[in-house]
């Protein structure tokens, strides 16, 4: 088998911790036992042939128990130190011809192969699995904990490109491996039911246990040897990226990126199958060197200026290597540099992320590295690389241990906390939160505000992944996502017939949802397909729910299936409606006739923090940022791309504005592709290249705002709100939107903004060319914006709002 299993380290979610075999009778046995000698621990490793990140985390369970035994499929090793020089009881294939070099192709019978190895003799069995660890056989009167890098990913996500790899795409031995694989997937769910405790390498892994496993997982970061990396403020002229040589590591990106930069030295150092395909990428600004010794790459971490990472790893250990020898990271922002590297918009930055796995995207980074708008100190890295020492490792380890299975640890004495004198009381609400969305639009940073500083218990299910449930587990909320892919091609206007698929997708999310809300008191739904599944979710478990209803219900925005469903759901399931504006709720009565003591209209509230800290923060530094002209007036689009959000009327509002530019951020992102393709076209028909700039997706939307002179909001159909004009007021910009919708909640013409007509595209260009050439009309609506979108739009009144409605709501149900 060609797939590198010991690359698989990875992590999850911060969950509840059940001991499922725990009984009071049990613990009075292994007291028993203890009272009469020390217990008797095993630790399970999958095999032992190198010393690689799996084994690290070996040899600290090691050093937590250094009398255990120790038992694994195969042990091959010749160099035992990091086993104290302890020799494992191994399997049957130990004995098997070639075992020693082709110990993965016995992969079909180390399920059975595991299984035999006798632990009946231990109390505590500790399994260190990336593979089949886990899957090793206890009793009843024994816990199993088990530290899991990854579910098996060659059987899982991973099972097409290990095929692929294997060149096993076709064919009959094609067939045989996907009837083992199929096998293996099996035996591995079994095998969970017997664990008792589940531990996560990172917050990634943790997340895929709940997925394959339905197992919650505390999660505890793998050792890394920090004190061998030596940090050092002094950095040289050049960036480093440093790993094996195979496909997923993405090392041929990077090495493509700089060879468009040939003004940027790179130093790669590593070795492996695709080092033939990267060295021919190389140009003579890229320095390929191969396998290197330690001292070696010990020396270029230290002197880098950057450390480059383009993989999608579950932890990353070169990342935490690079920020303890105090060298910031430029990584791609998913999997588990996530974890471990603090954003550079962030406190204390130790990297930056960049979103895509392309040269443009790593070029953007290191060209955004490189302007000095962000600035990385030795220290922060060196500190932040700390909490992932083999200190913390083996202090977590015993401490959870302590807390799970106290008969073998002796737990530090409890500590006694106090709340802040100040801190608002918390409240037992428990909240069950619905989104349809991974993404990160207007109606989920709206619902990130809400749940982020609610003071009951909140827990998210989200029906797809994405930056939102990054977002939320940022801020510590626990998040569960569902598979809702079956839904992605259903439409507002019920265009699209549901077919057997997406029926079947509809009960699976209805499952995940139900599952969920049986601990809460009340459920939270956030959009229209949320607020379908958690109204019939809510009915069959008895428990109210509310919708907050960010949508205009009416013929514009919706087909009339699905208006037919909005209103019978809303008149027989939900308890309460809550509408971000005055057009929304108007709609959702006339659909409806909901009662008014069923109905709250509370406006969104928009955290003004990311904009202020940006005040000190130059225009001309966020336009170099975002590779904009500096002396040019620029109008700032913000939106998903979508042709009812109006970027057409923009564009063709430019035509007349001649020397203006125009910009816009935000991604098709619902099958609209095809709108971003008509608005491109258009741009390069009419000769608009030079003036109009899309830059996509964008996290930070206060620095791209920061970067524009106008900010317009274009929307042809009535806007159910308008969040990105309270964050153009906010921002410090003078803002345009159409007259329709919530918009009219929030602008007053002429007095904080200045409002056109949807689809106007005349007026805009008149509107726009006014505001640039009269400075004080500008200056006076960005003073009254400001102050309109801290007054009114503030965040604290309206959690305060939706909190009180969901305490009300869930007070009622007790009471029947």
């Amino acid at each position: 088998m060609k797939m590198e299993f010991e690359d698989a380290l990875a992590g999850g979610a911060k969950t509840r911790h059940f001991l499922h075999e725990d009984t009071p009778a049990v613990r009075r046995e292994h007291s028993a036992k203890v009272a009469g000698g020390a217990p008797r621990v095993a630790i399970v490793h999958d095999w032992l042939v190198t010393y690689a990140g799996a084994e690290r985390v070996l040899e600290q369970i090691i050093a937590c128990f250094p009398d255990a035994d120790i038992f694994s499929v195969v042990d091959f090793l010749e160099d035992r130190s990091f086993l104290r020089g302890k020799r494992a009881t191994t399997s049957f294939i130990q004995k098997l011809p070639f075992a020693k070099k082709r110990y993965r192709a016995y992969l079909p019978l180390m399920p059975l192969a595991i299984e035999q190895l006798d632990l009946s003799a231990y109390d505590l069995v500790i399994s260190s699995s990336h593979a089949v660890a886990k899957g090793v056989l206890t009793g009843p009167d024994q816990v199993h904990v088990s530290y899991v890098h990854s579910p098996i990913r060659y059987a899982w996500d991973l099972q097409h490109q290990y095929l692929q790899q294997s060149n096993l795409t076709a064919g009959v031995k094609s067939l045989f491996a996907r009837l083992i694989l199929h096998y293996v997937r099996n035996w591995d769910i079994r095998t969970s039911n017997s664990v008792n405790h589940f531990i996560a390498n990172s917050e990634f892994i943790a997340r895929r246990i709940h997925k394959v496993y339905r197992r919650s997982s505390k999660v505890i970061f793998p050792p890394v040897d920090v004190d061998s990396f030596d940090p050092c403020a002094q950095k040289e002229d050049f960036y480093l990226t440093a790993s094996r040589m195979v496909p997923y590591k993405k090392i041929d990106v990077i090495v493509e990126a700089f060879a468009r930069m040939p003004e940027r030295k790179l130093v790669v150092i590593g070795d492996g199958p695709d080092m033939n395909r990267i060295r021919a990428k190389a140009t003579p600004n890229v320095e390929i060197m191969g396998y290197q010794p330690f001292a070696v790459l010990h020396d270029n971490m230290r002197r880098a200026k950057a450390f480059v990472f383009a993989a999608e790893e579950d932890f990353g250990i070169s990342v935490v290597e690079a920020q303890a020898c105090g060298t910031p990271v430029i990584a791609f922002g998913k999997g588990g540099a996530l974890e471990t590297v603090r954003d550079a918009w962030g406190p204390q930055p130790t990297g930056m992320f960049f979103q895509t796995q392309t040269p443009d995207a790593i070029i953007d980074a290191v060209v955004a590295f490189e302007s000095g708008l962000f600035t990385f100190d030795a220290a922060d890295c060196r500190s932040n690389a700390e909490r992932f020492s083999n200190e913390r490792f083996r202090e977590g380890l015993l401490a959870h241990i302590a807390r799970i299975a106290p008969q073998f640890v002796l737990p530090p004495p409890p500590v006694e906390e106090k709340a802040p004198e100040n801190e608002a009381p918390l409240s037992d609400l428990r909240v069950l939160a619905v989104d349809q969305s991974g993404a990160l639009g207007g109606a989920e940073l709206s619902m990130l505000e809400v749940v982020k500083n609610m003071r009951g218990d909140v827990q998210t299910v989200l029906f797809d992944d994405g930056p939102f449930r990054i977002a939320l587990e940022a801020v510590g909320v626990k998040v569960d996502v569902l598979d809702g892919k079956s839904l992605g091609d259903l439409r507002k206007d019920g265009k699209t017939r549901p077919g057997a698929g997406m029926l079947r997708g509809v009960l699976r999310l209805l499952r995940g949802t139900l599952d969920k809300s049986r601990n809460a008191d009340v459920i939270y739904v956030n959009t229209q397909r949320a607020m379908v599944i958690g109204a019939i979710a809510g009915l069959i478990a008895r428990r109210p729910v509310v919708w907050h209803l960010r949508d205009i219900v009416s013929e514009e925005h919706f087909g009339r299936t699905q208006l037919a469903i909005i209103k019978w759901c809303t008149k027989l399931m939900l308890e309460h409606v809550i509408a971000n504006s005055t057009a929304s709720a108007a709609a959702v009565t006339a659909l409806t006739r909901l009662r008014e003591e069923r109905l709250d209209v509370v406006f969104n509230g928009i955290s003004s923090e990311p904009f202020t800290e940006l005040e000190s923060v130059a225009q001309h530094e966020f336009r170099a940022r975002f590779g904009l002209p500096q002396d040019a007036f620029v109008v700032g689009c913000f939106s998903r791309l979508a042709r009812w959000k109006g970027q057409h009327v923009l564009l063709e509002a430019l035509r007349e504005c001649q020397e203006m530019h125009a910009v816009f951020v935000g991604a098709a992102l619902f099958g609209e592709d095809e709108y971003e393709a008509e608005l491109r076209a258009y741009v390069l028909e009419h000769g608009l290249a030079e003036r109009v700039h899309f830059l996509g997706f964008q996290n930070d939307i206060a620095a791209c705002m920061k970067a524009v002179d106008v900010v317009t909001h274009t929307s042809i159909m009535p806007e159910p709100f308008g969040r990105v004009i309270i964050e153009g007021m906010l921002s410090k910009r003078p803002v345009v939107a159409t007259r329709a919708g919530g918009v009219m909640d929030i602008v007053d013409d002429g007095e904080n903004g200045i409002l056109c007509s949807p689809g106007d595209a005349a007026e805009l260009a008149r509107i726009l060319e006014r505001l640039k050439s009269n400075e004080p009309l500008r200056e006076r609506l960005v003073e009254q914006g400001y102050v309109n979108a801290t007054s009114r739009f503030g965040t604290q009144r309206y959690v305060e709002s939706v909190e009180k409605i969901l305490n009300d709501v869930a007070g009622r149900a007790r009471k029947r």
